[in-house]
C-alpha cells in the first residue's frame, strides 16, 4: 500500500483530525470507489484529491481537474465530455473532455453542486456505463476513471430541495470526507504560514527567516475564513512588503485591523468565569463544526469526535438551531 505524504508542497497535515482523515483516505485509494471532500473554500479539497490520486494504483494515469462553478451551461457538457468539429458554432476543431483526458486516471470535479440539472442526468448516465458521448458524435467511447468530487455546499441539502439529482448523489458519495476548517487545526497555522514563507522568499530573493513572536501570536488569533488560501496570499503580500530578517508583525496589517475589530467586542471570557469561558469555547466549536458540515448532525459529530447523542444534547444547551440548514460561508477566496 501506498502511503499519502503528509506534507507536500502546500499542505502539511498534524492536526489528529487530519491525520485521520490522510489515513482514511489512504485506505480508500487503493480501491475503485469515489471520493466526496466537503469543507468550506479553501481548506484543502483539491490538496487531499492530489494524494488519494497519487496515493492509487491510478497514479500513472493523469489528474485531471475541472472546476464546474467556472463554466457556462453552454460550455460544461463540451468539458466534460468533449465535441466533434461542427458539433455547434465555434467548433472548429475536435476537442477531448475530461473524462477522456482522465482516462486510466483521476477525474477531480471541483464544485460539482454548480452543475445544471441536464449535465447531472448526463454525469449519472456516464458513471452507471462507463461510457462517454462528445457532443455532435454519435460513438459510444469507453472510459475508466476514477471520480473525486468536491464541495462547499450541503448536498444532502439541495437533494432534499430538487436542486441536486439524489440518484447522481448516491454514486458521488462512495466515501464521504468533512474537512474540518483552518481554523480548528491551529497547530497547522504556524508550519504552513512557515512554509509558505519559505516558498516565497526563495522564490522572490527575499532573506527571511521566521516570525516575531508578535507575528505568531496574531497568525493564531486570526479566524482564517478564507482558510489555507487565505493564509497562503496573507504570508505572500507580508513577504513582499518586508525588509530582511524576520518577519513582523507590522507585515500583517489585515489580520491585525481585524484582531482589533474583534477585541473590540465583549466575550465570555472576559467575565473570569471558567465554566462561562468553557461553554463559549465549546458552543465556537459546535458552530464551526455546524458550518463545515452544512447543519449535518451527524458529519458535525463525527468532525468534533462525539457521539450523535451528545451533539444533540449539547445543541439544547447551548440553544443552538437544530435542522439541518446549509451555514457554509460564501468567501471569494473560493476554490
Amino acid at each position: 500500500m501506498k502511503h499519502l505524504s503528509a506534507s507536500t508542497h502546500d499542505f502539511i497535515v498534524l492536526d489528529p483530525k487530519m491525520l485521520a482523515i490522510v489515513r482514511e483516505l489512504e485506505q480508500v485509494a487503493t480501491t475503485s470507489l469515489p471520493v466526496m471532500l466537503l469543507g468550506e473554500s479553501g481548506s484543502g479539497k483539491e490538496l487531499l484529491a492530489n494524494l488519494v490520486h497519487r496515493a492509487s494504483a491510478r497514479d500513472a494515469g493523469e489528474l485531471v481537474k475541472l472546476n464546474c462553478a467556472g463554466l457556462t451551461d453552454s460550455l460544461v457538457e463540451s468539458e466534460l465530455f468533449g465535441h466533434e468539429r461542427g458539433a455547434f458554432t465555434g467548433a472548429v476543431h475536435s476537442h477531448r473532455g475530461v473524462f477522456e483526458r482522465a482516462d486510466g486516471g483521476t477525474l477531480f470535479l471541483d464544485e460539482v453542486a454548480e452543475l445544471p440539472a441536464r449535465t447531472q442526468a448526463k454525469l449519472l448516465r456516464v458513471l452507471e456505463s462507463g461510457e462517454i458521448m462528445r457532443v455532435g458524435s454519435d460513438r459510444a467511447r469507453h472510459i475508466d476513471v476514477r471520480i473525486v468530487a468536491a464541495t462547499h455546499r450541503d448536498l444532502a441539502r439541495m437533494v432534499e430541495q430538487g436542486e441536486f439529482r439524489h440518484d447522481l448523489f448516491f454514486r458521488l458519495k462512495g466515501i464521504t470526507t468533512v474537512i474540518p476548517p483552518l481554523r480548528a487545526r491551529t497547530c497547522e497555522i504556524v508550519p504552513l504560514a512557515t512554509l509558505f514563507l519559505k516558498r516565497c522568499a526563495a522564490l522572490w530573493g527575499r532573506p527571511l527567516h521566521g516570525f516575531d513572536t508578535a507575528a505568531i501570536e496574531l497568525l493564531l488569533q486570526y479566524d482564517w475564513p478564507g482558510n489555507i488560501r487565505e493564509l497562503r496570499h496573507v504570508i505572500e503580500r507580508a513577504v513582499a512588503v518586508s525588509a530582511p530578517g524576520v518577519l513582523q508583525e507590522s507585515a500583517l496589517s489585515e489580520l491585525r485591523a481585524s484582531k482589533s475589530s474583534a477585541l473590540s467586542q465583549p466575550t465570555a471570557a472576559s467575565s473570569g468565569d471558567l465554566r462561562q469561558e468553557r461553554h463559549a469555547f465549546e458552543r465556537s466549536k459546535i458552530i464551526a463544526a455546524l458550518d463545515t458540515t452544512g447543519g449535518n448532525q451527524t458529519l458535525a459529530a463525527k468532525l468534533l469526535g462525539v457521539s450523535r447523542r451528545t451533539l444533540t444534547t449539547k445543541l439544547t444547551l447551548y440553544a443552538l438551531r437544530k435542522p439541518r440548514e446549509p451555514r457554509f460561508r460564501d468567501n471569494p477566496l473560493s476554490e
